[in-house]
């Protein structure tokens, strides 16, 4: 499915990545149309699912997550249904921040925030260890966040 955009919509998607919080008549002043019409290509960029949501990024550190895993999980069977309940399990866990199927030596690879190394050894064995199927895991210990962002460059 191909859609339409004009530069109007690719700069209000931009604006709106940089500040999900500006105002419908701060947009329509950055973009040069009036805010109905402004609200009204909003709403049509989130009908056709080129927004998911709006939220807040939290700063994990000053809320006390101090260690960032990136985890490399194996499953012991390679099937449909076991890669769909270990990834509908795992989505659960407050501690996953993404769960990515993906190709080559792991099936999986989870981004993990824990507190520190007995909370990140405390989560692997009581709860990574023991989702459906899991075969391997191996841990990618974060030294250092050098980018994070959820901002995509728009064609």
């Amino acid at each position: 499915m191909v859609l339409r955009m004009d530069e109007i919509d690719r700069r209000l998607l931009e604006l709106l990545q940089e500040d999900g919080r500006i105002t419908n008549a701060e947009l329509a002043r950055r973009v040069g149309l009036s805010p109905p019409s402004v609200l009204q290509r909003v709403r049509k960029l989130e009908g056709q699912k080129l927004i998911d949501g709006y939220y807040a990024r939290l700063n994990r550190e000053a809320l006390g997550y101090g260690l960032t895993v990136m985890v490399n999980v194996s499953l012991s069977l390679h099937q449909g249904q076991p890669i769909d309940e270990f990834a509908t399990v795992v989505s659960g866990y407050d501690e996953v921040l993404e769960c990515l199927h993906v190709s080559g030596d792991y099936d999986f690879m989870l981004k993990v925030v824990a507190k520190d190394m007995a909370d990140y050894e405390e989560f692997v064995r009581s709860r990574l260890s023991l989702a459906p199927g899991v075969g391997r895991i191996q841990s990618c210990f974060v030294m250092g966040h050098r980018k994070s962002t959820t901002r995509l460059p728009l064609p």
